[in-house]
């Protein structure tokens, strides 16, 4: 059963995939509805962000839940800004799910209860999944046997980063 025919007033379109994914605008309050109906009832499997450059709202959550009563899997999506609310009311589970997703991509859930980090260091900088955060990352670390410990510089670059194109020179 479609979610879009059922709450118009949150849903906006479905994209069909192998599975339909529900466009939303309301995350929320979608969340907490298939929470509590008798209908759809089931459990928050997966969170996670994807990343599009170029466009104003490039990071897009999903949100995958798994219907007890009718075996079905649902797929709900948005498009997030810098602040999105927190879902940990809803599912508790999602507070992992969360706290990856702010680390890797950046999104900040208001009102979650234990926003930290998971899976860098304290001390890293940037967000991971970005598509322009850099492939060689900022610093090297590297073990150095002439002080015994480990070090960390600055990664220096022998080329400047360019664009390809990737248009064959001998196919007109």
């Amino acid at each position: 059963m479609e979610l879009t025919r059922l709450y118009p007033r949150w849903c906006t379109g479905v994209i069909y995939t192998p599975h339909p994914v529900t466009q939303v605008t309301h995350p929320i309050e979608l969340a907490t509805v298939l929470r509590r109906s008798c209908l759809h009832r089931g459990y928050l499997s997966d969170l996670f962000g994807t990343d599009y450059p170029g466009v104003t709202r490039r990071v897009q959550l999903t949100w995958a839940i798994w219907g007890y009563n009718r075996g079905q899997r649902y797929l709900f999506q948005t498009a997030a800004g810098p602040a999105v609310g927190t879902t940990t009311v809803v599912w508790p589970s999602a507070n992992w799910f969360e706290r990856e997703v702010w680390e890797m991509f950046g999104t900040k859930f208001v009102g979650h209860p234990d926003l930290r980090r998971l899976l860098t260091d304290y001390g890293f900088v940037g967000r991971p999944l970005l598509k322009d955060f850099p492939v060689t990352g900022y610093v090297e670390v590297r073990f150095s046997e002439r002080l015994k410990r480990v070090t960390a510089k600055p990664v220096t670059f022998t080329q400047e980063f360019r664009t390809f194109d990737f248009q064959s020179p001998w196919q007109s």
